[in-house]
């Protein structure tokens, strides 16, 4: 059986809630392919998305063993590992790699989920373009500064050239971290009111963050109904059941995440929530 067979035949045992046989299964994939550090990376999402933290925590070190020479390929097992939350091993390959957009943008990641602000703000100041995701990513980082303020305004400059999930996430996220859920809780009902995936996507989140997994729950169900695949609302109906104890629920919203974005961390949010259960 070749890796692609393998992942396959994983994949549906994975599918059909039989971690406890998939577990083998992924770690003799990983057996047969320890200097392939993607194919470990794979494994080890697929390890994460089980539960099994033990066999993930051997993968990372053959990981770190076998990181590739060339840049590029070096650059894919850090994102690799950042979406892992492997953030201090993705961090010591990053320091030895040259500087370009992409690294900064990495290292920015990095420094930013190890609580190293301003390490973070000087990343992304030192890239010769920011893209949304750089810039909604600077509006975290001065949230989690404490400089409210700088992250709004920036916050709406983005939303001023951007309708998108992500640039309305990004606003209600900064306005709730301030205090201002209620200029939050305003934006999410204009939203709305398109009566589009995004808009009622953008109110179950506003809806999950004030602390309503009912209403979060049942706005996502809505967004999911006219866009199936909406990983936003996948997202937050995820964490809405991971937080009233319908675990299975979650789980089976991280396994369709997983499906649409393999590796992404949204799986890795819902399923911290459900972890032991």
């Amino acid at each position: 059986m070749d890796n692609t067979e393998a992942l396959e035949a994983i994949r549906k045992t994975i599918k059909e809630g039989k971690n406890e046989d998939a577990g083998p299964q992924i770690m003799e994939l990983a057996s047969r392919n320890q200097d392939d550090p993607m194919t470990l990376l794979t494994c080890a999402s697929m390890l994460l998305t089980i539960g099994d933290d033990k066999d993930f925590q051997a993968i990372i070190p053959v990981i770190m063993s076998h990181v590739p020479e060339e840049d590029d390929s070096k650059y894919q097992v850090v994102q690799g590992l950042i979406s892992l939350g492997c953030l201090k091993d993705a961090g010591k390959i990053l320091s030895d790699m040259p500087a370009s957009d992409k690294v900064h943008r990495a290292r920015a990641a990095v420094f930013h989920g190890t609580n190293r602000y301003e390490d973070a703000l000087a990343s992304l100041g030192a890239m010769s373009e920011l893209t949304e995701p750089d810039r909604v990513l600077k509006v975290q980082v001065l949230g989690s500064m404490g400089k409210h303020d700088k992250a709004i305004a920036l916050a709406q400059e983005i939303l001023s050239g951007s309708t998108s999930y992500r640039a309305g996430r990004c606003y209600i996220s900064a306005l709730v971290l301030a205090g201002r859920t209620k200029e939050a809780a305003k934006y999410a009902k204009e939203r709305l009111k398109e009566k589009t995936a995004d808009g009622y996507a953008l109110m179950a989140f506003y809806q999950w963050l004030d602390g309503n997994t009912t209403a979060g729950g049942a706005f996502s169900s809505k967004a999911l109904k006219l866009e199936n695949k909406h990983l936003g609302a996948l997202e937050t109906i995820g964490l809405c059941f991971a937080e009233k104890g319908s675990y299975w629920e979650a789980k089976i919203a991280a396994g369709a995440i997983n499906e649409i974005e393999p590796g992404s961390p949204a799986v890795f949010r819902i399923l911290a929530v459900c972890k032991d259960n």
